[in-house]
């Protein structure tokens, strides 16, 4: 990696230009006109460039868990929402203001998948945005309609992410339960309390 751009107004040269050429000033008319001395070639390469999001808290769950939901209610943000996985595509960010006046960013990432991390289900595309997120909110589906237990959830996402980037998975988190308005989301609540060593909130869309 040639540079990591993180702060406003940062550079980085990744190719060099050639010396300069001289074109005929001294003789602008007659049969010099138009002669030059050529400069000499640049630098040649190819680069790739990754944009990575950069969001105060990144909402991190699998596919149809309820982010964008959450996003629209936090926020003015307009994601697209839909009742099929991977309805975004590409993170969405808002604004959000706090109760002490603060502004914080808040990213919604499109849903991990079992494997992301090998880039099963574009899991790198998706990823990448978490890394410069500060805070992570596990967004996990109360309702378990996808057949997978809140509790699971949690672990195929925590897991994801160390398998990427050790260490990510240790950002200072909490989790938010989305469906609470459904049949049995109170039990699976409290059951969920019982199994995860942070805070918890459940929220519903209603």
């Amino acid at each position: 990696m040639l540079a990591d751009l993180t702060e406003r107004g940062q550079t980085c040269v990744v190719a060099r230009g050639g010396r300069g050429g001289k074109g005929n000033k001294r003789m602008p008319v007659g049969k010099e006109a138009g002669t030059r001395e050529a400069g000499s070639d640049g630098e040649e390469a190819k680069f790739v460039l990754e944009l990575k999001s950069v969001a105060d808290i990144g909402l991190v769950g699998l596919p149809n868990a309820g982010k964008s939901t959450l996003l629209r209610a936090l926020s003015n943000a307009t994601p697209r929402v839909g009742s099929y996985a991977f309805t975004t595509m590409q993170p969405q960010l808002g604004a959000v203001s706090t109760a002490f006046g603060d502004k914080v960013t808040v990213a919604d990432i499109p849903g991990i998948i079992k494997g992301a991390h090998e880039n099963k289900g574009l899991g790198h595309n998706f990823l990448r945005h978490i890394e410069r997120c500060s805070i992570l909110v596990y967004v996990v589906d109360l309702s378990s309609a996808d057949g997978v237990k809140p509790w699971d959830a949690l672990v195929t996402l925590q897991r994801e992410l160390e398998e990427y980037l050790p260490g990510l998975s240790n950002r200072r988190s909490m989790v938010v339960g989305t469906k609470s308005d459904l049949p049995n989301s109170s039990r699976t609540l409290a059951a969920l309390r019982k199994r995860v060593n942070a805070p918890v909130f459940a929220v519903s869309a209603m």
